[in-house]
C-alpha cells in the first residue's frame, strides 16, 4: 500500500485502555491507514471488545492473536503483517493526539532522505490526569541533549545531522519511544525487534541498531502522545515487586548494550560511550540505586566492582567503592567468602 501507515498495537489484558485507544486512532487527521492489532494471549474480554470498536471501519483493522510472548515478539508478529509503506506502533494504554500521524508522515514524505521522525510525550498520571512531565524533550526547563546536537531546520522538522548522534543516543538518549516515532518501512525490513529482553529496554536498543545502520533521525518539537503512567507500568503493587521490576529492566538494559558491542560494527567512541554507558547503568543504577540504597550491600558491591572493570577511569566511582567496601567491612555486612 504506498502511502499507507501501518499501525502496529500489542495488547495483553489491556481492555481498559482499548477503548480510549481506538479513538485516538480514528480521530488522526492522517486517514490513510491500517490497523494491526495483536492480542498477546489476553485473557480478558479483548477479543469482543475490538470487535465492538471496530465494527464501523472493520475494513481497515487486522485482528490477529497468539499465545502470550510478550509486546516485542507481538510487534514482530505485527511486522510482518504490515503492508504500509511507514510504520507506527501504538501502545494500548498511551493516547496520540490528533496531529501526530499526519505531522510524522508529511515530514517523512517531504523528506526522502529521513527514516524515523518522532514528536514528544507529554506524562501523566493515569487515575488523576495530573501532568507529570509536561514535555519529554525537556528537564528542567532546558532542553535535552540530543537538542544541542546539529541539526537542519526544515519548516518544522529538525533534521539530526551531527556525527555524534550515536554516541548521545547510547549516553543520553534522543528520546524516539516508539509510540512517539513513525519509521519509513526500509527501517524495519531488514531488523525486526530482539526478543530477548522482556521490556522497554529494547526501545533504546533499536533506535542505536538505526542510528548505527545509516538511518536518519528528525523530531518535531511539539508533544505527541500522551504516555499514561499507571501500575502496570510504573511500578508494581508492593514495594519488593516495584524494586525487582527496576532491577530487570536495568540489567537487560545493561545486558543489551554488552550485546551491542558484538553485534554491531562501533567507531571507537561509540565503543568508549558503550563502556561508559554499561558503567553508569552497573554501577550508579543498579549497584547504588537499586541494590546498595536498599541495603543489599555485597550485590550493590560486585556491581560496583563489574562497572569499574568496565571503565574503571571515573574518580566518583572508586571514591564511592571504596568508601562503601569500608562501610561495609565495619559494620560487619559482607559475607565471609
Amino acid at each position: 500500500m504506498t502511502g499507507t501507515t501501518s499501525i502496529i498495537l500489542p495488547t495483553y489484558n489491556r481492555a481498559a485502555f482499548l477503548p480510549d485507544a481506538i479513538a485516538s486512532i480514528r480521530a488522526q487527521q492522517h486517514r490513510n491507514w491500517e490497523l494491526i492489532i495483536v492480542d498477546d494471549g489476553s485473557t480478558d474480554d479483548t477479543a469482543t471488545l475490538v470487535s465492538s470498536l471496530c465494527r464501523e471501519f472493520r475494513e481497515s483493522v487486522r485482528y490477529v492473536r497468539q499465545e502470550n510472548q510478550g509486546a516485542y515478539p507481538a510487534r514482530n508478529t505485527g511486522l510482518r503483517l504490515a503492508s504500509g509503506e511507514y510504520i507506527a506502533f501504538f501502545d494500548s494504554d498511551d493516547v496520540w493526539l490528533p496531529h501526530h500521524l499526519q505531522n510524522c508522515v508529511s515530514a517523512l514524505a517531504s523528506n526522502r532522505d529521513v527514516d524515523w521522525v518522532y514528536g514528544a510525550c507529554r506524562t501523566v498520571d493515569f487515575r488523576t490526569d495530573h501532568v507529570i512531565v509536561p514535555n519529554t524533550f525537556y528537564i528542567d526547563g532546558g532542553a535535552r541533549p540530543f537538542m544541542k546536537l546539529k541539526a537542519e531546520v526544515r519548516g518544522s522538522l529538525h533534521v539530526i545531522a551531527d556525527r555524534g548522534l550515536v554516541r548521545c543516543a547510547i549516553l543520553r538518549g534522543l528520546y524516539c519511544g516508539l509510540q512517539n516515532s513513525v519509521v519509513r518501512r526500509r527501517v524495519v525490513a531488514q531488523r525486526q525487534f530482539s526478543v530477548v529482553y522482556h521490556n522497554e529496554a529494547e526501545d533504546q536498543l533499536f533506535a542505536i541498531r538505526a542510528a548505527l545502520a545509516g538511518h536518519r533521525f528528525g523530531y518535531l518539537d511539539d508533544v505527541h502522545v500522551i504516555y499514561r503512567v499507571h501500575d502496570a507500568n510504573s511500578s508494581a503493587p508492593s514495594a519488593d515487586k516495584a524494586l525487582q521490576k527496576r532491577l530487570t529492566i536495568s540489567l537487560e538494559l545493561a545486558r543489551g548494550y554488552e550485546d551491542l558491542q558484538s553485534e554491531m560494527r562501533l567507531a571507537a567512541p561509540e565503543a568508549r560511550a558503550v563502556r561508559r554507558r554499561l558503567n553508569r547503568e552497573y554501577f550508579w543504577h543498579v549497584g547504588y540505586v537499586l541494590l546498595w540504597q536498599q541495603g543489599r550491600r555485597q550485590e550493590a558491591l560486585e556491581m560496583f566492582r563489574r562497572g569499574l572493570r568496565i571503565w574503571p577511569w571515573n574518580a566518583a566511582c572508586w571514591k564511592t567503592y571504596l568508601m562503601a567496601l569500608a562501610r561495609a567491612r565495619l559494620r560487619g555486612e559482607l559475607r565471609p567468602v
